[in-house]
């Protein structure tokens, strides 16, 4: 009885948070009235093989196993629109990695109308295009020997953060697709958390990483958090006890993508777009007035994709500790891990010679103008570009206006690779 309680009063206290100052922002905000584009909401629950297939896409499917036993779903669009699939045409092409934020899958680079999605505009301008799935997301839940759904395993498969995406994601993917493709180099884009794993894997591996990443380009990276403003992480950065609230109902998982809380929210979402919105604004808490409704709802029949606490609590302290560093295991265990009593701050001092195409939104309450200044300021020479637009975290991939995306590609075209 007592832990029901807990749990409902913890969901209700990060919902009510959320929900109170979110509608405040909208009423300031107004409603953008829906626009009718045709029959795209069928999108709405389709996997991503079958937008990619239904629009004339090749696809392909790539499991890749890390060095601690997960297995992660990589996807693949290796051509054009139209395009047969030709491994010795795709070859020839410079290949890019593009890897999701937070709570999100690879569905997000194909979330908004075809003619804006990232990963249909780089495959259309002649990029082989991989998509990464983190571990844990609905795409990657498998491991040689654990069960995510386990409850003897949960613990123990759910022990990760963006820390360990760095340490064995991150080069297990990259590996693979220079493995494959049979390249020296590559370009990577990421998105909010993505961003954060290759800040991470850039700072703890720079020499790894200058020798096989050509272009880094980050859509509202988040490293240091000190002006974040998004309810769900202070809420959580608050207290200690909410996250061992969390623990001791077994719970390891934030927001999974459970058929049953998906197709519940996909009704909602078809009904009123506007609680949507909250659910997005449940990570970012932005204005999501610049998207599209009709979009939102489509991306909304993908996400939550799931992630792991211990991401969450990661970032919340973070937050709490004004410093970017690695996860805060309590004194003594980190004093057994890093031989120091706090975590270790991740030095931007390490890295050298890299070029990162750094993009931030202004609306953006998770990765805020604030943070995206000091982490340019870190990276001194390596960010060879930094360009703010009116867009909060999530608008980076479904915005109305998406004409940011026109710089990003001019960037890329001009630090091109093979």
């Amino acid at each position: 009885g007592m832990k029901l309680f807990i749990g409902i009063l913890l969901v209700f206290l990060l919902s009510s948070a959320v929900a109170e100052q979110s509608i405040k922002g909208y009423l300031k905000e107004g409603f953008e009235p829906y626009s009718d584009k045709g029959p795209e909401d069928e999108d709405f629950k389709k996997p991503f093989s079958v937008i990619c297939k239904d629009k004339g896409y090749a696809f392909e499917t790539h499991k890749v196993l890390t060095d601690d036993g997960y297995w992660l779903t990589m996807f693949r669009i290796p051509g054009a629109k139209g395009e047969t699939r030709d491994e010795a045409i795709a070859k020839k092409k410079p290949a890019i990695f593009l890897q999701h934020g937070i709570l999100d899958s690879a569905d997000t680079w194909i979330m908004h109308y075809e003619e804006e999605a990232p990963a249909f505009i780089l495959a259309n301008a002649g990029y082989d295009v991989w998509l990464g799935n983190t571990r844990g997301n609905k795409y990657s839940r498998e491991h040689e020997n654990l069960n995510p759904d386990y409850s003897a395993d949960k613990e123990k498969f759910w022990d990760f953060s963006f820390a360990e995406m760095a340490k064995y994601d991150v080069p297990s993917n990259i590996d693979y697709i220079l493995k494959e493709t049979g390249k020296s180099k590559l370009g990577v884009m990421a998105h909010s958390q993505g961003c954060t794993q290759m800040f991470i894997r850039m700072i703890e591996e720079n020499a790894w990483w200058k020798s096989k990443v050509a272009l880094f380009t980050s859509l509202a990276g988040v490293a240091r958090l000190d002006h974040c403003g998004s309810t769900l992480l202070t809420t959580l950065a608050s207290g200690q006890f909410l996250i061992e609230g969390i623990k001791k109902l077994g719970v390891y998982e934030m927001f999974p993508s459970e058929y049953l809380q998906n197709a519940v929210f996909s009704r909602v979402c078809k009904a009123f777009s506007i609680v949507c919105k909250l659910a997005i604004q449940l990570v970012a808490d932005e204005d999501a007035g610049l998207d599209e409704d009709k979009r939102i709802s489509t991306f909304m029949g993908h996400y939550p994709s799931g992630c792991s606490l211990k991401s969450l609590d990661h970032f919340a302290q973070i937050m709490k500790a004004k410093r970017f560093q690695d996860y805060d295991y309590g004194k003594a265990k980190n004093q057994e891990k890093y031989g120091s009593d706090t975590p270790p701050e991740y030095e931007f001092s390490k890295v050298s010679g890299n070029k990162v195409a750094m993009f931030y939104g202004t609306a953006d309450l998770l990765a805020t103008p604030g943070d995206s200044l000091w982490l340019k300021e870190q990276l001194g020479s390596n960010a060879i570009t930094f360009s703010e637009y009116k867009l909060g975290h999530m608008s980076f991939l479904l915005a109305k206006d998406m004409s940011f995306f026109d710089e990003v590609m001019e960037v890329l075209k001009a630090n091109t690779w093979k």
